[in-house]
């Protein structure tokens, strides 16, 4: 599926823009890069084309389909953002099949993709129990768990250890799914990406 951002701006306030007439083309299974200083709307992109913000101008293109109109959960975008929220009464295993149940799927499909993420020995566990790093990866199995068209990440390598990081970038490119991810750590962005754009 391939992913198209056409003259994309955000206004937070009157007058004042954070993203200005941006434009992205991603094509289907590509990975792409989004670098920049904090600040400067890699995340005010991210949530542009997930719909949870509304852009001020521009479009959001998937797979030849306007999408800019539609709510979030039709879009069919998996997102796994900077704080992700994940329910804290709730098991990893609960955390991660969530938006499944949500959409009346069936969840037996979850055990695989749990033992790829290295979380089988805390499955049962709940979240609130949970360190950084194992955080991270349930925030990411919620994220691909529907197999979305479009995969968004927000800074994902944060709080991982190297041997994590490896791990994190296998899956990225097991998912076969058109992403974008957004980083401020030029280094990460080279050794994951096909291309890498500077947002200033």
């Amino acid at each position: 599926m391939s992913l198209v951002v056409e003259s994309l701006s955000y206004e937070y306030l009157q007058g004042k823009s954070i993203l200005n007439d941006f434009s992205l083309d991603v094509g289907d299974q590509e990975t792409v890069a989004v670098v920049g200083r904090s600040g400067c709307g890699k995340t005010t992109l991210l949530h542009c084309i997930a719909g949870l913000l509304t852009p001020s101008s521009g479009t959001v293109t998937i797979d030849g389909n306007k999408v800019t109109h539609l709510k979030p959960h039709e879009r069919e975008i998996g997102i796994m953002m900077q704080d992700q929220p994940l329910y804290e009464h709730l098991t990893v295993e609960q955390n991660i099949a969530f938006p499944l149940r949500a959409r009346g799927e069936k969840t037996t499909t979850i055990t695989g993709l749990i033992k790829q993420l290295k979380l089988d020995g805390i499955a049962k566990q709940k979240v609130s129990k949970c360190s950084g790093g194992e955080r991270r990866r349930v925030a990411f199995g919620r994220a691909v768990v529907t197999k979305p068209n479009v995969l968004l990440l927000d800074e994902p390598f944060i709080s991982l250890n190297e041997e994590l990081v490896e791990l994190m970038k296998e899956l990225i490119h097991a998912t076969k799914t058109t992403t974008l991810l957004v980083t401020h750590d030029q280094d990460e962005a080279d050794s994951i990406t096909n291309r890498v754009i500077e947002l200033r």
